[in-house]
């Protein structure tokens, strides 16, 4: 199939905004205006087409590494800019976590090293040329993106700049100076159209794709919903995997085997628009947490349903809590509009939610998740032939 690569990872993206505004709450759509910041700088320097798409994708999966890092070091909960720029472990994880996505020409330590500056005082001390060129053009674009978005004026980033010249490329400096005296170059910053503006920008590359290499895309996305919360460090993954058993057990064909693991990898997306007081909370939550809760698979719709080709995989992650007598949520679907794909997705996220630890209980073992999930069958609210069959499969 025919995927315009930087266009699903703008959709995509977007939920990487959602989780980085709980730790930086003015930064709405830092990775989309980066990528625009970027790829500005990159046309001023003659960058062609090709490079530019890889860069723009470099660019909007820059701060991927942000959530796990902050989570690991026990500082989710406080929203400043100093802890993340003072800590290179998220260039580290985002250099990782990247390495299965379909780039047109990889380049090495692009993520790792967009922190460096230009004279040397960077995390690892890289400077001038040893820094890669991408890299030094979305130092560029994070600073602007950042100064941006806490209310500074034009005319004092640019003074920022100036003052900090030497941790920045000669030429990209010289790039953000001519662009920084046209007023089209900051109002395409907004938040009403720096979507729109990237996707103008966007060089005309498509790329034949088969679901199993958009799957190197989802898991970035399910590494970092996982990384949300230290209840669900392999919750994405875990589904993943006994998903791909099943189908494997019934006997899909590769291409629907493909999309359910990736529709199991993102089927959690919402979860990164979701407070992490909320999510880890020790205790039973309250009526309006746990509607907040609720509204997740309502937002991983609104990512998933954006992305030409998509569709059915939309369907299958944004179902997953849907009951069959039409008692689940965020729709309230019932067995008439819930296909069996659906159906299997929302019997794993059950099985592997029971199976592993929450904030307010211990994992608990096969039995007695399939014992509570025989009963939902009887009682109507899943498929009882998944669970049949899961009970058989995942004993071990």
């Amino acid at each position: 199939m025919l995927f315009n690569v930087n266009e699903l990872l703008i959709s995509l993206s977007r939920t990487l905004d959602f989780a980085e505004k709980e730790i930086l709450p003015n930064n709405t759509n830092h990775g989309t205006r980066a990528a625009y910041i970027a790829g500005r700088i990159a046309r001023k320097l003659a960058v062609p087409d090709e490079p530019l798409f890889d860069l723009i994708s470099y660019s909007l999966l820059h701060d991927n590494g942000v959530v796990g890092t902050l989570k690991k070091t026990g500082r989710l909960r406080k929203p400043a800019e100093a802890v993340l720029e003072a800590d290179p472990d998220h260039c580290v994880a985002g250099e990782k976590n990247i390495r299965s996505f379909p780039f047109l020409n990889p380049q090495k330590n692009v993520i790792l090293y967009h922190h460096e500056h230009f004279d040397g005082s960077g995390y690892f001390g890289l400077s001038g040329s040893d820094i890669p060129l991408y890299s030094r053009i979305i130092a560029m674009a994070d600073t602007l993106a950042i100064l941006y978005s806490e209310g500074m004026s034009s005319a004092d980033i640019l003074q920022t700049v100036r003052r900090d010249s030497r941790f920045f490329d000669p030429d990209v400096y010289d790039a953000v100076m001519d662009l920084g005296g046209r007023i089209e170059f900051w109002l395409g910053m907004d938040d009403m159209f720096v979507k729109s503006t990237l996707l103008t920008m966007l060089p005309k590359v498509t790329r034949e794709f088969t679901y199993r290499q958009i799957r190197g895309i989802s898991q970035i996305f399910s590494r970092v919903i996982d990384a949300k919360s230290p209840f669900t460090g392999s919750h994405s993954r875990g589904i993943s995997e006994r998903t791909g058993v099943l189908c494997r057990y019934y006997d899909f064909d590769e291409k629907t085997y493909w999309m359910m693991r990736i529709a199991a990898d993102l089927h959690d997306l919402g979860k990164l628009a979701v407070p992490n007081s909320i999510l880890d909370k020790p205790a039973k939550l309250d009526r309006e947490e746990f509607m907040i809760i609720q509204s997740h698979p309502f937002y991983t719709r609104r990512i998933l349903e954006m992305i030409r080709g998509f569709e059915a995989i939309t369907e299958w992650a944004s179902n997953h809590h849907e009951k069959l007598d039409g008692s689940g949520y965020p729709y309230g679907l019932d067995r008439s509009q819930l296909d069996f794909n659906s159906r299997i997705l929302a019997c794993v996220d059950i099985y592997q939610a029971l199976t592993e630890d929450r904030p307010y209980r211990k994992a608990i073992p096969h039995a007695q998740a399939m014992k509570l999930m025989q009963g939902m069958a009887r009682d109507g609210l899943i498929e009882p032939s998944v669970t049949e069959d899961m009970d058989t499969l995942f004993r071990e």
